[in-house]
């Protein structure tokens, strides 16, 4: 079983952000290079800042391999 998040990143004064309701967060930057990584993922994407899904887990993802 897989127990997923999804957060709704988007871009607020340049910089990549997201809301967590549950602990509180509004417009949490992204650090240590999410950031960068984001605009990797969004670079072929029209608008992405304007809000995005990005879903991931603590667990693999079925049918995934290791690198």
């Amino acid at each position: 079983m897989n127990a997923l998040v999804a957060i709704f990143p988007s871009k607020y004064r340049g910089f990549w952000v997201f809301d967590d309701p549950a602990v509180g967060l509004v417009q949490e930057p992204f650090v240590a290079g999410a950031d960068v990584i984001l605009d990797r993922l969004t670079a072929a994407i029209p608008d992405a800042g304007k809000g995005s899904a990005c879903c991931f887990s603590l667990h693999r993802f079925p049918g995934t391999r290791r690198a």
